[in-house]
């Protein structure tokens, strides 16, 4: 669920809180400033709170983790690098802080109050709650995104349908930014296990969640990395089919121009001023000089058709058939 309701200053909301958890979206240096009063936080968790587009990463300072990953709404897959979120949390406070777009960040509040089989209780519950919310918007848009690419796949490989160009390189776009997403918390989880399972001391019952959520994430980097190859097939499938279609224009071109040709020589010939050329004399000459040319386009003409060169010719037809 995302909210599209923006109030305070430009660009941000309220701060929300509950219990033990504070919701910060697209903070100012002061209200990150005196959200953090009392974390005794290191420098570098201060510094990366204030800078954007920081990669996925699970780290630890004293008792404060820090974890940092790529959102994306999954009704726009193109702004993973454009939404973040950091968490801040050790065993008894949790800060969660938002940057983007405000109509693309996430509603963490509603997401974090909401009735759900595994309550949230704790810091890492609730930070459990929100990757979880991350990932299956990771499921859904791979899943998408695989079956956009089996209908771009279906255009690129028929030969009756011409593909939109567009379509495949949003469609690489949009696999770019999953890609990118997933794969980085992917390697931020995997390089944390043991800090998770330092974390979920105390609730060995969110362990379990937490491996799946791994194994989600990670089969979500394997599929984006299986589409971009797959991409890849269909990108030089279009380049050829783009190549093949101008060639057969430049075909065609030519065959229209030997057409042209024809005539255009055998009227320089005739044109000459010499009183020996045949049927020159003749009173039914300039008749079977046209018949002639007429004879001449017609069979170049049956030519060029057979050959493919105007229309499919036997051999595009026959290949149609097939398909």
């Amino acid at each position: 669920m995302r909210s599209s309701t923006a109030t305070g200053h430009a660009g941000s909301r309220p701060a929300a809180a509950g219990t033990f958890w504070t919701l910060l979206p697209n903070p100012t240096p002061a209200e990150l400033a005196r959200a953090t009063q009392g974390w005794d936080l290191h420098p570098l968790i201060t510094a990366d709170l204030t800078q954007r587009r920081r990669h996925p990463k699970l780290e630890r300072f004293g008792e404060v983790r820090y974890l940092t990953v790529w959102d994306i709404d999954p009704r726009d897959g193109r702004q993973a690098s454009d939404a973040e979120l950091r968490f801040v949390f050790d065993d008894e406070r949790l800060l969660i802080v938002q940057q983007g777009p405000t109509e693309h960040l996430r509603d963490i509040g509603a997401l974090l109050t909401a009735a759900d089989a595994l309550p949230v209780r704790s810091p890492v519950s609730a930070v459990y709650r929100v990757l979880n919310a991350v990932v299956t918007d990771f499921v859904q848009i791979g899943a998408d995104i695989e079956r956009e690419l089996e209908r771009v796949e279906a255009e690129v490989f028929d030969s009756r349908v011409h593909e939109d160009y567009r379509r495949i390189y949003r469609l690489r776009q949009r696999i770019g930014t999953i890609d990118r997403a997933a794969s980085g918390l992917a390697e931020a989880v995997r390089d944390g296990r043991a800090e998770i399972e330092a974390a979920t001391v105390g609730e060995t019952a969110l362990r379990p969640y937490f491996r799946r959520l791994v194994n989600d994430v990670e089969g979500v980097a394997r599929l984006a990395a299986a589409e971009h190859v797959a991409l890849d097939a269909v990108v030089s499938s279009h380049e050829s089919n783009v190549s093949t279609r101008q060639n057969q224009d430049m075909r065609t071109i030519s065959s229209f121009a030997a057409l042209l040709a024809i005539p255009t020589v055998v009227a320089g010939i005739y044109g000459m001023n010499f009183k020996n050329l045949p049927l020159v004399q003749w009173q039914f000459g300039w008749l079977v000089i046209g018949l002639s040319i007429v004879v001449v386009d017609v069979v170049a003409v049956v030519l060029f058709l057979r050959r493919g060169w105007l229309g499919k010719g036997r051999r595009g037809r026959a290949a149609e058939d097939e398909e």
